[in-house]
């Protein structure tokens, strides 16, 4: 009986391996068709004239904060004239349920021409409602620059900024607009990090 339930038991560790190795690719493929597809929906309004490039990794200098990944995958958008916009990512590691990835597309004046919430594990029906099937909350900071509000105004309405927060659910708002607020920040105080040289 124990021999024929070891039996069972490395057949059945085997068959899920091997389903492991086959789906892996094909799980990776599909995030990284995802990411193109936010990449494209992100930088729509940039991309009547230009077009999107291949990403050029950056390393930061030790004083950028932690909202900003490192190495920093910038993804320019250029046209006949040069770079007139970049994507990149960034995160929060304040959300309600851990990390929440980022992306965020700027024109060459670093105004937000979208934002995305790409990976997270917010509460369903509460701290989701970053995603743009859920509500329109994370559309509402395109067409600003940091330069737009003080940086107090970078917060949620609770902490005595601009922007909403979800009834039940401030946490994950907060996490976002302080991540942007840091990510902004550094952007605009060093705009030669989004310069590439296609």
């Amino acid at each position: 009986m124990t021999l024929r339930l070891a039996s069972f038991g490395l057949i059945a560790s085997l068959f899920v391996g091997v389903i492991y190795v086959i789906t892996k690719p094909l799980i990776l493929e599909s995030k990284e068709e995802a990411r193109i597809a936010e990449l494209y929906a992100l930088a729509e309004p940039l991309l009547s004239d230009g077009t999107i490039q291949t990403p050029i990794s950056k390393e930061l200098p030790s004083d950028a904060p932690t909202s900003l990944v490192r190495p920093l995958l910038i993804t320019p958008i250029v046209d006949t004239t040069g770079q007139i916009g970049a994507v990149i990512p960034f995160r929060s590691t304040e959300g309600y349920s851990g990390t929440i990835q980022l992306l965020i597309a700027l024109d060459k004046n670093q105004k937000i021409v979208g934002l995305r919430a790409i990976d997270h594990r917010e509460t369903p029906g509460l701290g989701d409602k970053i995603d743009t099937q859920k509500t329109d909350w994370i559309l509402k900071f395109n067409g600003l620059s940091y330069q737009d509000l003080s940086p107090n105004e970078w917060a949620v309405k609770k902490d005595g900024g601009r922007f909403d927060s979800f009834t039940g659910a401030t946490i994950t708002p907060r996490a976002i607009v302080e991540a942007l607020r840091d990510t902004m920040s550094y952007l605009n105080t060093h705009p030669e990090l989004l310069e590439t040289s296609q």
